[in-house]
């Protein structure tokens, strides 16, 4: 109100002005004809509206413009068939960004003229279509689909988790431990992918993962781990999982000295150090065991690590194990074993080592070695017997997985998928962690 007039009597409202007017904001595929900015400015009379052609019955109705005096109500959406309605066409994304279905395009509407149809829509030349064209989805995007298997029979297990895991004896710890973990990431020269999945019969039994898995940072080294509780023991899933953690909490602090080791080759030194880091993360998990009260055999677990550089320099790794599992390196499509110790169950010529040694008890026993020999382009899977076992035993797997690992790094689901391929009377927990080098 202008300060100079006087305030209209009680109870009368006064006539809106210029100044009550909202601000104007202009859609050009809204408005079919021009909008005057003074409400009190009227523009010749262009004689009756065209009757409006009929609206789908599922069209977004915009806002209602009629020519001639422009109120705040005509910026109000309307119920199809109510006065003249500019109709929009609903947005189509010609390809969905996850890949999945694509519903059917709505009727396409030509637009008003001297707008711009959205992308995706009918020509403003032609007849509307009543559905969208096929989809091309890119070519990076392959929809893996049911979870698959190898073998001539499919396992007996439903391929899904199936009950929850339960809470045994007042053991909350296990009843929150997740079906599967999956992690990954680029460090130096490596991109690396890790999965830890709960076994087949496991699920079938609402027990919890046993497994762990490890991807932690340590300054300059990468630290990568797996371990695998001993299932006759029942809480094993405590020692899986606490000894991963408590290795990184001692590796952390000697990560320096580790890089050095591995930049000169000092093969002896670094057994010399990762075995007293080994013997002092046994000791904690011994001593975390206690304060449970249980006994420290019943958290026995295997466990399997490598050392990564983030130097490109630097082309060693270093390896350390106590008790079975897999160290394998796909190398120009073939695989290599790089821990036959000679105590696996074949031999030395075996494809893995099946020792039965166990933490925290046998923490003497860890064998550590240095890989020198790394070349552009090799895949190293550091994984738990879950995993190791039916490498050995069934070349289909090995063909399945190597045919996709050596041939180029997956994204994270497509790890997983690939890492729970199943085989028949191998259902146990799996762990597995993928180190690609970087091509020349």
């Amino acid at each position: 109100m202008n300060p100079h007039e006087s305030p209209p009597p009680a109870g009368q409202v006064p006539e809106p002005g210029p100044e009550h007017a909202p601000t104007r904001k202009v859609d050009p595929i809204e408005l079919a004809a021009s909008v005057y900015e003074d409400w009190d400015l009227k523009p010749p009379d262009p004689g009756p509206a065209p009757a409006p052609a009929p609206a789908p019955a599922d069209a977004v109705v915009g806002p209602v413009v009629t020519p001639g005096r422009v109120t705040p109500e005509d910026f109000l959406p309307r119920p199809i068939g109510q006065g003249p309605a500019a109709v929009r066409e609903p947005w189509t994304d010609p390809v969905s960004p996850l890949g999945g279905p694509v519903e059917p395009a709505a009727p396409a509407v030509v637009p008003p003229s001297g707008t711009t149809a959205p992308t995706g829509s009918a020509p403003t030349g032609g007849a509307a279509t009543t559905a969208a064209d096929p989809v091309v989805r890119p070519p990076s995007f392959r929809p893996p689909g049911p979870l698959a298997h190898v073998g001539r029979k499919a396992p007996a297990y439903p391929a899904e988790p199936t009950d929850i895991p339960t809470v045994r004896g007042g053991d909350l710890y296990g009843g929150l431990l997740p079906d599967t973990v999956v992690d990954g990431g680029r460090f130096g020269p490596v991109t690396v992918r890790a999965a830890s999945v709960r076994g087949d019969s496991h699920r079938y039994a609402a027990e919890c993962r046993q497994d762990a898995s490890l991807v932690v940072r340590a300054g300059g080294l990468l630290l990568v781990a797996v371990a695998d509780g001993v299932g006759s023991q029942p809480h094993s899933h405590h020692g899986s999982n606490g000894i991963v953690r408590l290795l990184a909490k001692h590796v952390l602090p000697k990560a320096d000295t580790l890089l050095d080791l591995l930049r000169t080759g000092a093969a002896a030194d670094f057994a010399d150090l990762t075995g007293r880091l080994v013997a002092a993360s046994a000791e904690g998990l011994a001593q975390e065991a206690e304060r449970f009260g249980h006994p420290p055999k019943t958290w026995s677990t295997t466990l399997r690590a490598l050392l990564v550089p983030a130097d490109p320099a630097v082309p060693a790794r270093g390896f350390l194990a106590v008790g079975d599992g897999g160290l394998l390196r796909l190398r120009a499509g073939g695989w290599e074993n790089l821990d036959a110790d000679g105590d696996g169950g074949d031999g030395a010529g075996t494809l893995i080592s099946t020792r039965t040694d166990c933490l925290p008890e046998a923490y003497e026993r860890a064998r550590t070695a240095l890989i020198t020999d790394t070349r552009p382009g090799d895949v190293l899977v550091l994984c738990t017997d879950g995993l190791a076992l039916p490498l050995v035993k069934e070349p289909e797997l090995r063909e399945f997985l190597g045919g996709r690992w050596g041939r180029e790094v997956p994204g994270l689901a497509e790890f997983l998928w690939q890492a729970q391929v199943r085989v028949r009377s191998y259902d146990d927990d799996r762990s597995v962690v993928c180190l690609w080098e970087a091509p020349a």
